[in-house]
């Protein structure tokens, strides 16, 4: 054999050398996630829970979610779709804010000084309830319920928040119950509001009647008990997943709508209520505005997003500036016949309330 063909044979053996990768090639994906992660997603049909939802409000929200949502042409993380929620007898069942000052009342757990009673308007019984506390007070509070005076303090009190809503107006007697937590501080404030709607939540839906004598002929009406809504959980949680930026915003105290809202998993940075002034590390006697209620709620919308919500759900006529601001889906609980007749003239959507 030549040498010619020796040094072929030889060559054929030498293994061709391998293609150099590039020294970041295992960063680099591969093709076909490349067109998975481009790929627009197609937007996925939502069902909500049948309840007892109508039919026409139930399709429009689950038509919306479908073209808003993630997945959705158009959706952009960075400016997710909006919905507003209201929360007292409307998402929930019961009045939070009313149900922790009942109890307030009934423990006498406000923070008594002279600033505490200069929140209590003298027209509406400041005077006789101050000394009606100041003589139950000094006994055990095992006997109270035996005091006369306790239950005028405890009527009076309440009174004074009716009176005020009543006589002034929603604004004035929702910002009077955060006041009242003046001298708190608010983890206290939380942790308390807490224990109490927890315990609501277990008892049984009654109205007390508050008397403030033996045979009073007028006595005064507390609902009691709070119970979660099945379909607007199941709404504000089909909405979350679907990519929407979920708010509820009402006139409850700041820490006492965070604490409620949880039980639907609503960001406490997208709870927005009534919020109280401070002094040092306490909650003071002042609110800070916008107050949530009427006009206020538009203003909290505006300031902090800056443009309409997609998704607005009206309790009463205070939430009517609101559903008025912008074009998107609206529809509101037939609980206030004013609020349904303005729905009529305007094309909303009315969904019998599940609050009782």
């Amino acid at each position: 054999m030549g040498n010619a063909a020796v040094f072929f044979i030889l060559l054929l053996a030498v293994p061709a050398p391998a293609k150099k990768r590039p020294l970041n090639y295992r960063l680099r994906p591969k093709a076909d996630a490349v067109e998975r992660s481009t790929a627009p997603a197609r937007p996925e049909p939502v069902t909500l829970m049948s309840g007892r939802w109508k039919p026409e409000v139930r399709a429009a929200l689950e038509t919306l979610i479908a073209q808003k949502g993630r997945g959705a042409p158009g959706y952009d993380v960075k400016s997710p779709p909006v919905a507003v929620l209201p929360w007292s007898d409307a998402s929930v069942s019961g009045d939070p804010a009313e149900l922790v000052f009942l109890r307030l009342v009934t423990e006498a757990r406000f923070r008594f000084d002279d600033a505490f009673w200069e929140i209590v308007p003298i027209a509406y019984g400041r005077q006789q309830t101050r000394a009606a506390y100041e003589q139950f007070i000094a006994v055990s509070s095992v006997v109270w319920t035996s005091e006369p005076t306790y239950h005028r303090y405890r009527k009076g009190m309440l009174s004074s928040y009716l009176e005020l809503c009543r006589g002034v107006g929603r604004k004035e007697c929702r910002s009077y119950l955060a006041r009242l937590w003046s001298g708190w501080r608010e983890d206290d404030a939380r942790g308390y509001s807490k224990a109490v709607l927890d315990g609501e939540k277990n008892s049984s839906a009654t109205t007390e009647l508050v008397f403030g004598e033996p045979g009073d002929p007028a006595p005064l009406k507390a609902r009691r008990g709070l119970r979660l809504i099945p379909e607007m959980r199941d709404l504000a949680a089909k909405l979350r997943a679907a990519g929407f930026d979920v708010w509820v915003i009402d006139d409850l105290p700041q820490f006492m709508l965070e604490v409620s809202a949880a039980d639907y998993r609503i960001d406490p940075t997208r709870a927005y209520g009534v919020r109280a002034s401070t002094e040092g590390a306490r909650l003071g006697a002042g609110v800070l505005k916008p107050v949530p209620t009427r006009g206020g709620k538009t203003e909290v919308v505006q300031s902090s997003l800056g443009r309409p919500a997609d998704l607005v759900i009206g309790r009463d006529s205070a939430d009517f500036d609101l559903l008025s601001y912008g074009d998107g889906l609206r529809f509101v609980f037939d609980r206030d016949r004013d609020l349904v007749k303005k729905a009529g003239e305007r094309g909303w959507l009315v969904q019998p309330s599940f609050a009782r």
